[in-house]
């Protein structure tokens, strides 16, 4: 194709834009173009969040979440969060300051090793975080503990078309950083140098996770042009933490305890057997 143009309805705004791409497909992540936005420019990976949290959570309930955006990139989707969700605050990773303190608009935290209390957060958030930590399932378990129950955490992250996932970086004892192959860095609004590339991960991801953490992952693929959401990466991950428990009242059938169940069905059972009787004589007098 030459090409590609509709209009598509974003999620985030929710006003309909004209969505324009080079094709249908492959440059649906990164090459969308939206020259009428009156807002923010937006990631399709962004509107793919906004979709997936509006389908978990209703209007109303989203405006109650206290939420948390681990090293936010400062477009539509951390403006959505800021003005539709009751708390929010964003994270960053600053190692030459103390962790837990704010810097600029951002608290200093270690996403594999966070400063939270346990269970702070309705929403967890992490928009293309995960490939560039070196303990990929720590950060998970992290955002996890901080979850309250009921709390949901939501994540991208670049899943490639092949079956196992690979490390690409790894950090030695020592603080050195060992590199397999070229180092590959993706943009970083928080370093202008960008940030390494650790991990490439395959369709085995929610594997490894369960497999390191116990978590259960669901991955949503999407296809969806009339939303300005499609193209190769743009999957999110859902990780629920279960609510609590529900109190069982242990109802015992309508006021056993108290005879009026067995009263009521003794009436009822002699109201049937009356019937009975009714209609065998009935038949007898219409034979007769």
């Amino acid at each position: 194709m030459n090409g590609f143009s509709r209009e598509a309805r974003c999620p985030i705004c929710t006003l309909t834009c004209r969505f324009l791409t080079t094709d249908d497909y492959n440059s649906g992540r990164d090459g969308v173009s939206l020259p009428e936005c009156p807002g923010h420019f937006c990631l399709t990976r962004e509107r793919a969040l906004v979709d997936t949290l509006r389908s978990i959570f209703s209007e109303s309930e989203i405006a109650e979440l206290t939420s948390h955006e681990v090293a936010p990139l400062g477009l539509a989707f951390s403006k959505f969060l800021q003005e539709k969700t009751k708390n929010y605050i964003a994270s960053g990773f600053f190692p030459d300051s103390p962790f837990g303190e704010m810097v600029g608009d951002l608290r200093n935290e270690n996403a594999e090793e966070q400063t939270f209390e346990d269970e702070t957060f309705d929403l967890v958030v992490h928009i293309d975080v995960l490939e560039h930590v070196f303990r990929p399932f720590d950060t998970i378990a992290e955002c996890y503990r901080t979850l309250r129950p009921g709390g949901v955490c939501l994540f991208t992250t670049p899943i490639y078309e092949m079956p196992n996932s690979e490390q690409v970086a790894f950090l030695q004892s020592d603080g050195q950083v060992s590199i397999v192959g070229e180092p590959e860095y993706h943009g970083n609004p928080q370093d202008e140098n960008g940030s390494l590339v650790t991990w490439r991960y395959g369709y085995d991801l929610p594997l490894l996770i369960y497999r390191a953490t116990n978590l259960e992952t669901e991955i949503r693929r999407f296809y969806r042009p009339s939303i300005g959401v499609f193209g190769p990466m743009t999957e999110v991950a859902i990780i629920r933490k279960p609510g609590p428990e529900p109190v069982s009242l242990d109802i015992q059938p309508a006021d056993e305890q108290t005879g009026l169940y067995q009263r009521l069905r003794k009436y009822w059972c002699a109201r049937a057997d009356s019937r009975i009787v009714d209609d065998v004589k009935k038949s007898k007098q219409a034979g007769s």
